[in-house]
């Protein structure tokens, strides 16, 4: 690997931190009732907000490719079901599977063996016959 790219990979990551960090400091001071306020919006409890929101941009990334191998355009189903998908962004984000979805995904198998694995398949399957 050239000075470049390992160059470019620090700077990457350093900028993740930053971003990860920012994000857990806005939610850490944010006020009770502006948390109640957020939950309430998002239609999931105040434990769900603490819990979900630092690891859901991580996981959404990953479920959207997850919509997509299965044969569904994640813009359309977040704009056709947003309820259901902030669901599946919840379960998604909870997920202790992210490693062999990711690894899936790379290999092009997920939708092949995504019901070994992923919580959101049954939700998937059910667009996909809605779809149908």
């Amino acid at each position: 690997m050239s000075a470049a790219t390992n160059s470019n990979l620090l700077s990457k990551a350093i900028d993740w931190i930053k971003a990860r960090a920012a994000r857990d400091n806005e939610l850490a001071a944010m006020s009770h009732m502006d948390l109640h306020y957020l939950a309430a919006d998002l239609g999931i409890t105040e434990a769900d907000v603490r819990d979900v929101v630092p690891r859901i941009t991580d996981h959404g990334d990953l479920m959207d490719k997850m919509m997509r191998a299965r044969g569904l355009d994640p813009a359309v189903v977040r704009r056709s079901f947003s309820a259901l998908v902030r669901d599946m962004e919840v379960t998604c984000s909870r997920c202790r599977e992210s490693r062999i979805c990711r690894r899936e995904l790379d290999s092009g198998t997920a939708a092949v063996y995504a019901h070994d694995f992923c919580a959101n398949v049954d939700a998937m399957d059910r667009l996909r016959e809605i779809r149908a």
